[in-house]
C-alpha cells in the first residue's frame, strides 16, 4: 500500500520548455506580425536567461513596434551598460526610441555616441539621417518645457495601458508644475486604473477644490462613481455636469463621453453630436461613441455611418474586444440585435485569433443567432471554427445539450458570465485543448473537466489556488479533478511542443 501511495504522488507530468524554446516560438509570432503574442513568448524566454543578449535586443525591437519606447530603452540600457558594451547598434536603437518619444536631446546624444563609436557601422547613413532631423528640432525647439514632453510620455503611457509609467511621469509634472491640472486629472485615471480609487478620487476632488468648474474632474468623478455603483455620489456629479455648458469642443466631446460612459444617451448624442459639429477631433474611438449613441437614440443611419469609420480600432493599441464599452454593449439587453455586435464577432470568427474565434461561437450560441453559426459552420476560416460552429448548431436545432460544450459552459458559469467571460478569452483555447482529448460525448465528467481546466488556467497566469477550492467551487471530487488535470496537462504540453497554443 505504501509503495502505491509512493507511486502516485510521483505521477507528476512534468512541462518545462526551456527559453530557446519560447524564443523561437516568440520569433515565429514575430516573423507573422503577431507582436503582442512575440512579447509575451519572449518575455518567458528571459524568466529563462535574464541576461542573454539576444532575446533582449529582439524584445526591445519588438516594444519599440508596440511604441512601448520606454521600456524598449530600458532593455537596450541593460544590454549596453551592463552586459555587452559591444553591442554598440543599442545607442542607435535608443536614439530612434527617444526621438519617437518626442526626446530630441536625448536622442542627439545617444546618436552621437554611435557616430563617435562607429563611424563606419552599420546604421551609419540611417545615423547621419537622424542626427540631422535631430539638430533641426532641437533648435527650433529649445524653449519648449520640458513638463511638456512628460506629460505627453505620460499620456501615451496611459493609452497604451501602462499605468504604472504613466503614474511616475505625471507626478514628476506635478512636482515640477503644480498648477498643471491636465496632469493632475490624467493621474487619476492611472490611480483608478490600478485599482487605486481613494487615490484616484482624492486626487479628482483636490482638482475641484483648485478649479470647482473642471470638466476632466468632473467626468473623471462620473465614471468612477459609476463603476463602483456609487449612486448617491453619481447623482450628485451629474447634477453638476446638467448645468454645464462648454465652449471648446474637446469640453464638449469629454461631456458626451462621459453621459454615454453612464448610459445617459439622449445627453450623450447630443453633446457629440454639438463637439463634432464645432470641430472636435475625430478618431476611432469618438466614432465608436458617435455610432453607440446614435444606436440607442434611434438614428440608425448615423450609427451605420460612424460604425464605418471605427474600422475595428484599428489604429489603435487594444482590441475591440478590451474596451469597456465594447464589452458593456455586448452584454447589454437587446444586444443579440445591435449590429454593431454582430459585425465584431463575424469579424473575430473570420481572424486568427483562436480564443476570440471561439468566445464569438459560444456568444452566438447563447444569443440563438443560428444564422451566423451556420455560416460558420458552412464557410468558416478553418477546419476547428468549422467544426464547434456545427456543434453549437446541432445542440440548438436537437435541444440535447452536449457534454463537451458543457465543460466550456460551467467554465463560464464560475466566471460569473456577461463580459466576465470576454476579459478571459483565453480559456476558449485552453477548453479546445482539453476538447481534443474527450474521445466521447456521452458521460462526460464535465464538472471534473471544467475544474481542471480552471486549475491550470490559473496556474498558468500566477492565481493562487488549490485543487480542493477548486473541486468545491465546480461540484466535484479532488480525485476526478486531479486526474483530469493530468490528462490535460499532458495534451497542453504537446500543443506547446507542436507550436499550436497561443495564449492571447
Amino acid at each position: 500500500m505504501k509503495e502505491g501511495k509512493n507511486s502516485d504522488k510521483a505521477q507528476v507530468i512534468s512541462f518545462h520548455p526551456d527559453g530557446e524554446f519560447f524564443f523561437k516560438k516568440g520569433m515565429a509570432c514575430y516573423q507573422r506580425g503577431e507582436l503582442e503574442n512575440a512579447s509575451r513568448y519572449i518575455e518567458r524566454a528571459l524568466s529563462f536567461k535574464p541576461n542573454e543578449v539576444e532575446y533582449l535586443c529582439q524584445q526591445a525591437a519588438i516594444l519599440s513596434e508596440l511604441e512601448q519606447y520606454e521600456s524598449s530603452i530600458s532593455l537596450l540600457k541593460k544590454v549596453v551598460y551592463e552586459l555587452d558594451d559591444n553591442m554598440t547598434e543599442c545607442y542607435f536603437f535608443m536614439a530612434n526610441n527617444y526621438a519617437y518619444l518626442g526626446e530630441f536631446q536625448e536622442a542627439l546624444e545617444e546618436v552621437n555616441t554611435y557616430l563617435a563609436l562607429e563611424p563606419n557601422g552599420a546604421f551609419q547613413h540611417e545615423a547621419m539621417e537622424l542626427y540631422q532631423m535631430l539638430t533641426d528640432e532641437t533648435g527650433n525647439m529649445a524653449e519648449e518645457s520640458s513638463f511638456v514632453s512628460t506629460h505627453e510620455r505620460g499620456r501615451r503611457a496611459l493609452e497604451h495601458g501602462r499605468y504604472e509609467e504613466a503614474i511616475n511621469l505625471f507626478q514628476d509634472v506635478i512636482k515640477d508644475e503644480p498648477d498643471f491640472l491636465a496632469a493632475q486629472n490624467n493621474l487619476t485615471i492611472a490611480y483608478f486604473s490600478i485599482g487605486e480609487t481613494d487615490q484616484a478620487i482624492g486626487t479628482a476632488m483636490h482638482v475641484l477644490e483648485r478649479d470647482p468648474g473642471n470638466i476632466h474632474a468632473l467626468c473623471n468623478l462620473a465614471t468612477f462613481f459609476y463603476d463602483l455603483d456609487d449612486k448617491k455620489n453619481l447623482n450628485e456629479i451629474l447634477k453638476r455636469l446638467d448645468h454645464l455648458y462648454p465652449f471648446f469642443p474637446e469640453h464638449c466631446g469629454k461631456l458626451g463621453s462621459t453621459y454615454l460612459y453612464v448610459c445617459d444617451y439622449e445627453k450623450a448624442y447630443e453633446w457629440l453630436t454639438f463637439a463634432k459639429k464645432n470641430g472636435a477631433r475625430v478618431d476611432q474611438v469618438f466614432s465608436f461613441w458617435m455610432a453607440l449613441a446614435a444606436y440607442h437614440v434611434g438614428r440608425m443611419d448615423l450609427a451605420e455611418k460612424n460604425w464605418e469609420n471605427v474600422d475595428f480600432f484599428s489604429n489603435k493599441p487594444f482590441h475591440p474586444f478590451k474596451y469597456n464599452k465594447i464589452q458593456e454593449m455586448m452584454f447589454e439587453p437587446g444586444a443579440n440585435g445591435n449590429f454593431m455586435v454582430r459585425d465584431l464577432l463575424k469579424r473575430e470568427i473570420w481572424e486568427s485569433n483562436q480564443s476570440y474565434q471561439l468566445f464569438s461561437l459560444f456568444y452566438l450560441s447563447h444569443a440563438g443567432d443560428e444564422e451566423l453559426l451556420a455560416e460558420a459552420a458552412e464557410n468558416g476560416p478553418n477546419p476547428a471554427v468549422k467544426t464547434v460552429a456545427r456543434r453549437l448548431l446541432r445542440e440548438r436545432l436537437d435541444e440535447r445539450p452536449s457534454g463537451r460544450l458543457q465543460i466550456m459552459r460551467e467554465v463560464e458559469r464560475q466566471l460569473g458570465g456577461g463580459k466576465e467571460t470576454i476579459k478571459h478569452a483565453e480559456l476558449y483555447s485552453f477548453w479546445a485543448v482539453a476538447d481534443t482529448v474527450i474521445d466521447q460525448d456521452s458521460e462526460i465528467d464535465w464538472h471534473g473537466w471544467a475544474g481542471a481546466l480552471l486549475y491550470l488556467w490559473k496556474k498558468e497566469f500566477g492565481v493562487h489556488t488549490s485543487q480542493k477550492e477548486i473541486a468545491e467551487s465546480v461540484g466535484s471530487t479532488v480525485y476526478r479533478v486531479r486526474k483530469h488535470i493530468r490528462e490535460l496537462s499532458g495534451a497542453l504540453e504537446k500543443q506547446w511542443e507542436e507550436g499550436m497554443m497561443l495564449f492571447n
